[in-house]
């Protein structure tokens, strides 16, 4: 029988860093990620921040924009407060934010949530938390 490899999955963790100062309903582009050397089965995006006082239900949203050819994305909010595209948006998952001022991680599977892994992507992320990241 023939072995088949792949390429293993890749991992990028987008810290509070990338989300620092987030204010409540807007967008931030947290990142561009390029796998076309590699071409992955799946990539899982790490996303951990840290609420400031927060009302529940509260989350963080992360939605992918995927390209083919690494610059032109898919249509969707890559910042400020205007959702009129978000349903463009491809969404990866949300982010409970369940205490305050506690750090909150989650991996989320590009493959699981789109069905397959573009080239190029951009990792967009809403708070939604009605608080201050």
């Amino acid at each position: 029988m023939a072995t088949i490899t792949e390429p293993a999955s890749g991992s990028t963790t987008l810290t509070s860093t990338a989300l620092n100062s987030l204010a409540s309903a807007t967008y931030v582009n947290a990142g561009t990620i390029d796998v076309s050397a590699i071409d992955p089965l799946d990539v899982a995006i790490v996303v951990e921040a840290t609420p400031g006082t927060i009302t529940a239900p509260s989350f963080l949203y992360v939605f992918l924009q995927a390209s083919m050819d690494g610059t032109n994305f898919g249509t969707g909010p890559v910042s400020g407060t205007t959702a009129t595209d978000e349903p463009n948006l491809r969404l990866l998952g949300a982010l409970p934010m369940g205490t305050n001022a506690t750090l909150q991680r989650d991996v989320f599977s590009v493959r699981a949530a789109l069905g397959f892994v573009p080239p190029y992507m951009k990792v967009i992320v809403k708070n939604s938390t009605l608080a201050l990241l």
